[in-house]
């Protein structure tokens, strides 16, 4: 095995591309849904667990969508993960600090909290979804 198949599979430039534009959708869409459901009580008591859990369905979706719209192969869903992940998180850490009212007004240890959590969730279902080369 050489030292490159060893890593896993890469992308193209143009599925790298597609996963970091979905991570910067990704990234907005739950930038404003943290507003929306800060306010609901989604990070105070059985709201928290709820969110969180809520999470993981919630993501799959957009993961799926990285692999039908990047084109990957099923050996490439989890760096496809990855790359969009990076991409959402990169934001959030610029974000938080500079640009906190894009969370609606959610105490940004909250935001914080569930957007690692978030991203977390994506790398892993990546993962659970990557599937061998055939042939």
């Amino acid at each position: 095995m050489s030292a490159s198949s060893s890593r896993g599979p890469g992308l193209d430039l143009r599925q790298s591309l597609i996963a970091i534009a979905m991570g910067v959708a990704l990234w907005f869409l739950g930038a404003l849904i943290i507003g929306w459901i800060a306010p609901l009580g989604a990070f105070e008591g059985s709201g928290r667990a709820l969110t969180y859990a809520l999470l993981i369905p919630g993501t799959l979706p957009f993961v799926l969508l990285i692999k039908l719209l990047a084109g990957l192969r099923g050996d490439q869903v989890f760096a496809g993960a990855a790359v969009a992940t990076g991409a959402a998180i990169a934001l959030d850490g610029l974000a938080i600090p500079y640009l906190p009212g894009v969370y609606g007004g959610a105490p940004l240890d909250d935001a914080g909290a569930v957007i690692l959590w978030g991203g977390a969730v994506a790398i892993a279902l990546g993962a659970l979804l990557n599937r061998p080369q055939s042939g």
